[in-house]
């Protein structure tokens, strides 16, 4: 039972962490990903 609870609060961390991650840096505008002074959208 231990270790069913602590890997099931694994699971929900790195769930968090991902959506985190995911939300902050991977999903962004393609304005916003590629703005550099050479290109122009």
């Amino acid at each position: 039972m231990k270790a069913f609870l602590a890997g099931l609060v694994a699971a929900v961390a790195i769930a968090i962490a991902a959506a985190v991650v995911l939300d902050t840096e991977v999903q962004r505008s393609a304005a916003d990903h590629f703005q550099t002074e050479s290109v122009r959208l």
